[in-house]
């Protein structure tokens, strides 16, 4: 019953038994960190594996002189010494060879692996018993596309492409705990007495009711933007509070405040606000907003400078619009959507 991902049942015997290596400690230590459900996890095993220890010291105690003299008695009265009728003398004549039993050493990894076994079983008898009592864990996810779901609570999440949002069937406790990898937009149903908290690549971000959009894909840092409301984004030791129109960046245990950028979450409204910005921030927002390959030809046109505006509009309309105000061409080979022409210094 290995349920721990990358995290093997002997690892975990190792960990709790004290003899793990320093790079084995690190690997469970990393483990717990990814998800707060690892913890619980980790505890269950240690109880378990601390009544398996019992098995250590038990011990069958047979008491084998006892155990000779019955079978010696029986050998005696079978075959009858034949002499002087001195039953003692002859019994002191009859020569007996009696083999001492040997001591067997208990393999220590012998019993590492018994008391693995006896915590496998009875923490596979501890998950029956009470995963009837645990919500069942919903995923919705996306690769190409983007698309919408409604949490048992009323929060409304928006995901955009390649990403994946985790959450229980039914909330309980004090918290409304999700997990998400990849980008989506939040609408959190307000419920000042249960906090909606998100895990985000390790990032917590805590909220009682407001929107915003959270960023966390793998390879990129993760990023939160606030829309309407106060957030809290949490690593490690740090935390920010931020609200609206503020915007915050982790890398690594550092959060870094960001200027405002509204921009950001045009996937989901394709709507768009430029005020004298660069044309190559202009495009990168349309290429995460329309999830288009879009790219200059010549790199001193980044450097460009535009206020424009587009409410739904399609790419080819929003391309063609620029390159008519900025003067440049625009054409398409392939996916790929092309402007050329003149540095605009």
């Amino acid at each position: 019953m290995n349920n721990h991902e990358n995290i093997s049942d002997e690892l975990l015997a190792r960990y709790v038994a004290d003899i793990a290596t320093a790079e084995e400690i690190a690997a469970i230590q990393s483990w717990l960190k990814n998800a707060p459900e690892n913890k619980k996890e980790l505890a269950a095993f240690e109880m378990l594996w601390e009544k398996s220890a019992a098995l250590k010291t038990r011990q069958v105690k047979v008491d084998t002189d006892a155990a000779w003299d019955k079978v010696r008695l029986k050998m005696t009265a079978k075959n009858p010494v034949i002499g002087d009728g001195n039953t003692d003398q002859g019994l002191a004549h009859e020569t007996i060879i009696r083999q001492l039993p040997l001591k067997k050493q208990f393999s220590y990894k012998l019993w590492i692996a018994a008391a693995v076994s006896m915590v496998m079983m009875a923490f596979g008898w501890y998950v029956f018993q009470t995963q009837l009592n645990v919500p069942e864990t919903l995923q919705v996810a996306t690769t190409n596309n983007t698309t919408e779901a409604t949490l048992p609570d009323g929060t409304q999440v928006f995901l955009n492409y390649n990403s994946k949002i985790s959450y229980p069937e039914n909330f309980s406790g004090d918290l409304r705990s999700v997990a998400l990898q990849g980008e989506a937009f939040f609408d959190v149903k307000p419920d000042a007495s249960h906090p909606f908290v998100i895990d985000a690549n390790g990032t917590e971000v805590r909220v009682l009711g407001t929107s915003f959009n959270v960023k966390a894909y793998k390879k990129e840092l993760v990023r939160v933007d606030v829309k309407t409301g106060k957030v809290r984004v949490s690593k490690a030791e740090q935390k920010i509070e931020l609200v609206k129109g503020e915007s915050v960046e982790v890398k690594d245990d550092t959060l870094r405040s960001l200027q405002t950028d509204l921009n950001i979450m045009g996937y989901r409204t394709q709507v768009f606000d430029f005020n004298a910005a660069h044309l190559g921030n202009i495009v990168n927002s349309l290429k995460d907003g329309y999830h288009a390959d879009i790219r200059l030809a010549n790199a001193d046109l980044a450097n460009c400078r535009l206020t424009i505006g587009f409410q739904k509009e399609p790419l080819d309309a929003t391309l063609s619009v620029i390159a008519e105000t900025l003067k440049l061409r625009l054409r398409k080979e392939g996916t790929t959507y092309w402007l050329d022409g003149n540095s605009c210094q």
